[in-house]
C-alpha cells in the first residue's frame, strides 16, 4: 500500500510526523474532505491509531455511540488504558497479525464498552502509511446478538438432539421420501438392532403393500407428506411392520421442518398397540352387549364371550361353565376350542377345594392361577387334561353384583404360563360379560316364573270376582228354594209319597249352599282374619320371598321404624301387598336397581285431612315402598288403580295387581299415595291406622338417632289438633326434651312469657286460629332473638307464602311427618353448632 494512496483513493498526508502532544490531545484530524467523510460518517465504528502504541488518533461518530465515551476520553488513549480488551493475548495477537500481514480480516474478539457491557467483535484492519508512519484502520462490527443467536442455535440444536434420541416416542427425519435419520425409539419399535433397517428406506418399505383403509402404502405415503406440507402438519393412524414381519400400528404425526435450508418433516411415531387392543375389546363387548340387549340365546352369547378372549390373546383356549343353583356342581356353558371329550369330563365339576383349578376357584370365589397342570395336586390324575394337550389354567369366577356364584371362565394354554397384566384384565372383562349374560338369563327365567305365577294368581282373582257375582246371585235364588222346601216338607204328612222327594231338593239346596261357601272363600268375599301384627316383623320374615322373587341385580333395602309398626290386620293380605309391589318395582327396572322399604309412624290432622277427602285423622303407620327405576307419567299415575290397566306388552299382566293392592288397602281402613317421576323410580306410601293397644311404638322407648352430650333442651310446641299434641309429648320426653305445649297461638305467647327458664326451640303448624305460624314467630323473637323454629305444615308453600319467608331459608316437615323425620329436624337445628365443633 503507497502511502498517500488508501483504498485507491486520494488522502493527501493524512499524519505527519510523530505522535505530538497536538494529536495525543485530539487535535488530529483527517483531511481530504471525501475521505473524511466517509469514515465520519460510516455506519459501523471505524478508528485510526498508532502503530505499534495502539493510540486512538481519530474515532468516528459510529464508535462513540457504540462504545459509549467522548471523544475526548478516547483521542490520545490507548485501548489499555480505556480497559476495553477483556482479554490482552487477544489484543496482542491482533497486533502482532497486523504488522507481519499488514491486514487482518474479521478478527473475532470480547471487547468492553464504557458501561462495563461485554461485547463480542469482529475486528477487521489495515496497516496505512501516512507520512512515513504506519496506522492501523480499523472497523468494528458487534455480532454479539448474531454470536447470541448462533450460541442459541447450537444450544437449541443440542437440546434437540438429545430430546431426539433420549425421546419414549419413535423420532425420524423423512427427506424427499426416504428416512434419514431415526432414534433409538424407533429402532426398538421396529425390532432392528441399528439404524441400517430404517435409515434410507422410505415408509412403504417398511409397511405392509396395502393400510387397513385398503390403499398403497405407497400411494398413501405421498398423500400424507402432501397433507402435511400443504396444511403445516397432519396426524393419522398407520401400519409398519417390524422386523420380524409383525405389524405395528401406530398414531403418525408429521410437522415440516427447515434444516440447512432444506424442508423436511419431522416424523412422530406412537405405538397405539394397546389401544387399538382395548378399542377391538370395547367394540367386541359392546357387540355381545347388543346381542344381549336383543335377546340372544345364552349359548350364543357365552360362544361369543370366549371367541373374543380367544382373539385378543393367542393361544388360548377358553370355556366358561355356569354353576347350578345350589352353587354345588359347574356345567358346561361354552369352550368351543377345547375337545368335546375334555368338555364332557367337566360337565358335572364339583364345587369343592381342590377340584381342579375352575371348581376351586367356585369354592373360594377368587382367580385360581395354576401355571404348569404337571404335578399339581389340583389336577392330579385328571388324565382328560393330558390327553387335550393342556398344560396350564387360569379360573376366574363369574359372580352376579351381590357376590353370587355363576359360573367360571377358564384360560388354557399348551404350555406353561402365568398371566399377564393384560391378561388378566381380558379375563376379568370376559368374566363380567358372562355374569351379565347368565345373569340376565336367570332373570328371565325367574322372571317369566313369576310372570306367570302372578297371571295366574290374577286370573284366579279376576274368576274370584265372576265367582263371587254368581255365588251371590245363587244364594239369592237358594234362599227361597230351602225355605219353600222346608214349607212344604212340613205341610205333608210323614207317609206322604212326596215327602222323599221334597228331602232331596232341601239336601240338594244345603249341597248348594255349602258350594256357595267355597265359592266366597275363593274369592276372598269370606272376612278377613285381621290379627294384632307388628309390620316391621312381617316384611323381616318376607325379605327373603322378596329376594328371591326380584332379580339378583336389584337390591333390597330395609329401613323399618325403632319400636316396631303395629296394626291391626290380616297378614297374608300384607303379604300379598308386598309381593305385587315387588313384581311391579321389578318390572320398572332396568339392569341394576334398588327396591327400599320403609315403616314410620305419622299422625294426619285436619289440616291433612282436608285436602284428602275419605281419611280420618289420627295415628296411622307409613309402609313406604320405593323403587329406582322408569318411573310413571302422570296419564299413566291416572289409571294405576284402575282394574285391567297396564302399561305392559300383551301377554305380560293382567293389569290386577295395583288394584288388588288398592282393594286390600282400603278393606282395611288405610290409605295410598303415589309419587313418580319419570327416570327416577316411584314410592307408594301407604298409610294404616296405628294400633296403639297392641304395644305400638309410643309406648316403647325410641333408638337415639344421635349420640350427643345430653343437654337441657326446652321445645315449644304449638298445634291446634290435640293428637298431634299428645303425639308430640310423648316422642318428645322420651327422647329427653322438656316440652311446652298448647293448641293456640295466644297461649303460646302467654308460656313464653311466663316460663322462667329459656326455649331453645318453637315448632308450630303454620294454619291456626288466632294467628299463623309465621306471626306467632315473629311475636315470640321479641322475647327470644335468637329463637330457631321448625314448622310443620302439609305444604311447604304456606310456610313461604304466609311467613314472606325465602324458600331456602324455611326449616321445614311435611305432615304427615314419622317421628324419625321429626326427630332428624330436631337434631338438625340444635345440634348442628355441636357438631360443627365437635368436627373441628
Amino acid at each position: 500500500m503507497q502511502s498517500g494512496n488508501m483504498q485507491g483513493m486520494t488522502i493527501a498526508p493524512l499524519i505527519g510526523g510523530d505522535v505530538s502532544a497536538e494529536e495525543q490531545s485530539g487535535s488530529l484530524h483527517l483531511r481530504g474532505q471525501p475521505i473524511s467523510s466517509v469514515f465520519e460518517l460510516a455506519p459501523i465504528p471505524m478508528v485510526l491509531t498508532s502503530l505499534p502504541e495502539g493510540v486512538f488518533l481519530e474515532v468516528n461518530r459510529e464508535f462513540l455511540r457504540k462504545f459509549g465515551f467522548s471523544r475526548e476520553e478516547v483521542i490520545g488513549k490507548t485501548t489499555v488504558e480505556l480497559d476495553m480488551w477483556v482479554n490482552l493475548a487477544e489484543r496482542n495477537r491482533y497486533l502482532r497479525m497486523i504488522s507481519e500481514e499488514h491486514h487482518v480480516n474479521a478478527f473475532e474478539a470480547t471487547m468492553r464498552i464504557k458501561a462495563g457491557d461485554v461485547k463480542t467483535v469482529r475486528c477487521t484492519g489495515s496497516l496505512v502509511d501516512m507520512d512515513g508512519k504506519s496506522h492501523v484502520l480499523n472497523t468494528i462490527f458487534d455480532i454479539t446478538d448474531q454470536k447470541n443467536a448462533e450460541t442459541a442455535l447450537q444450544e437449541s440444536e443440542r437440546r434437540f438432539r438429545n430430546f431426539f434420541e433420549q425421546s419414549g416416542d419413535a423420532f425420524l427425519i423423512l427427506d424427499d421420501g426416504l428416512f434419514i435419520d431415526c432414534n433409538t425409539a424407533a429402532i426398538r419399535s421396529l425390532g432392528y438392532d441399528d439404524k441400517h433397517g430404517i435409515v434410507l428406506h422410505s415408509p412403504a418399505e417398511i409397511s405392509p403393500e396395502l393400510q387397513p383403509d385398503g390403499r398403497l402404502s405407497a400411494e398413501k405415503t405421498s398423500a400424507m407428506v402432501a397433507t402435511a406440507f400443504s396444511e403445516g402438519g397432519h396426524r393419522f393412524e398407520w401400519m409398519h411392520l417390524k422386523a420380524d414381519g409383525s405389524e405395528l400400528p401406530v398414531e403418525v404425526s408429521l410437522t415440516p421442518m427447515s434444516l440447512g435450508g432444506k424442508r423436511l418433516l419431522h416424523v412422530i411415531w406412537r405405538d397405539i398397540s394397546e389401544r387399538k387392543q382395548l378399542e377391538l375389546r370395547e367394540q367386541t363387548r359392546l357387540a355381545i352387549l347388543e346381542k344381549m340387549a336383543t335377546g340372544a340365546a345364552l349359548t350364543c352369547l357365552l360362544d361369543a364371550i370366549v371367541t373374543f378372549v380367544e382373539k385378543n390373546s393367542p393361544g388360548a383356549l377358553c370355556s366358561i361353565l355356569i354353576a347350578n343353583d345350589e352353587g354345588t356342581r359347574l356345567f358346561h356353558g361354552a369352550a368351543p376350542s377345547l375337545p368335546d371329550f375334555y368338555n364332557e369330563a367337566v360337565n358335572g365339576l364339583k364345587i369343592k377345594q381342590g377340584k381342579g383349578a375352575c371348581g376351586t376357584a367356585a369354592f373360594l370365589k377368587k382367580r385360581v392361577v395354576v401355571d404348569d397342570l404337571q404335578g399339581h395336586p389340583y389336577w392330579k390324575g385328571f388324565e382328560p387334561a393330558i390327553q387335550a394337550g393342556l398344560c396350564s389354567c387360569w379360573s376366574e369366577p363369574v359372580l352376579s353384583s351381590e357376590g353370587e356364584l355363576l359360573g367360571t371362565f377358564a384360560t388354557y394354554h399348551r404350555e406353561p404360563r402365568s398371566p399377564s397384566r393384560n391378561e388378566i384384565a381380558l379375563i376379568e372383562s370376559a368374566a363380567h360379560l358372562a355374569s351379565i349374560a347368565i345373569g340376565r338369563a336367570r332373570d328371565n327365567e325367574r322372571r317369566n316364573s313369576l310372570e306367570e305365577h302372578v297371571r295366574q294368581m290374577q286370573k284366579i282373582e279376576a274368576i274370584g270376582q265372576l265367582a263371587g257375582g254368581i255365588a251371590h246371585d245363587f244364594n239369592n235364588l237358594l234362599t227361597p228354594i230351602l225355605g219353600y222346601a222346608e214349607m212344604v216338607s212340613k205341610s205333608l204328612g210323614q207317609d206322604h209319597p212326596c215327602l222323599p222327594k221334597v228331602k232331596g231338593i232341601v239336601l240338594a239346596a244345603n249341597k248348594s249352599k255349602d258350594l256357595v261357601k267355597k265359592l266366597l272363600s275363593f274369592c276372598h268375599k269370606q272376612n278377613l282374619i285381621k290379627t294384632h301384627i307388628d309390620l316391621n316383623s312381617v316384611i323381616d320374615s318376607f325379605k327373603d320371598i322378596i329376594r328371591r322373587t326380584v332379580r339378583a341385580n336389584i337390591s333390597l333395602e330395609l329401613s323399618l321404624a325403632p319400636g316396631g309398626a303395629h296394626i291391626l290386620a290380616d297378614q297374608g293380605q300384607m303379604e300379598q301387598i308386598l309381593l305385587n309391589l315387588s313384581v311391579n318395582a321389578q318390572d320398572a327396572i332396568e339392569g341394576n336397581g334398588a327396591i327400599t322399604i320403609e315403616t314410620g309412624h305419622v299422625f294426619f290432622d285436619d289440616e291433612y285431612v282436608k285436602f284428602n277427602p275419605g281419611v280420618q285423622p289420627g295415628a296411622y303407620v307409613l309402609l313406604a315402598f320405593s323403587d329406582d327405576g322408569c318411573g310413571m307419567t302422570d296419564e299413566v299415575m291416572r289409571h294405576i288403580f284402575e282394574p285391567f290397566y297396564t302399561t305392559k306388552a300383551t301377554g305380560r299382566g293382567t293389569g290386577l295387581g295395583l288394584a288388588t293392592t288398592f282393594g286390600i288397602i282400603g278393606q282395611h281402613d288405610g290409605h295410598i299415595k303415589v309419587r313418580s317421576e319419570v327416570g327416577k323410580g316411584t314410592t307408594f306410601s301407604m298409610y294404616f291406622p296405628e294400633n296403639i293397644s297392641s304395644g305400638g311404638t309410643l309406648e316403647k322407648p325410641m333408638v337415639e338417632h344421635r349420640q350427643h352430650a345430653q343437654l337441657d333442651k326446652t321445645i315449644l310446641f304449638i298445634d291446634d289438633n290435640e293428637m298431634i299434641l299428645d303425639m308430640a309429648r310423648i316422642i318428645l320426653e322420651m327422647n329427653g326434651y322438656t316440652v311446652l305445649l298448647d293448641s293456640t297461638p295466644s297461649k303460646a305467647l302467654d308460656i313464653a312469657t311466663s316460663h322462667e327458664g329459656s326455649i331453645d326451640l318453637l315448632i308450630t303448624d303454620v294454619v291456626m286460629p288466632e294467628m299463623n305460624g309465621p306471626e306467632l314467630y315473629e311475636r315470640l323473637l321479641a322475647i327470644y332473638p335468637k329463637l330457631p323454629v321448625l314448622y310443620i305444615s302439609g305444604y311447604k308453600d304456606d310456610v313461604v307464602l304466609r311467613g314472606g319467608a325465602p324458600e331456602e331459608d324455611v326449616v321445614f316437615v311435611p305432615k304427615p311427618f314419622t317421628s324419625e323425620q321429626l326427630l332428624g329436624r330436631i337434631e338438625q337445628i340444635l345440634y348442628a353448632e355441636i357438631d360443627e365443633i365437635s368436627d373441628k
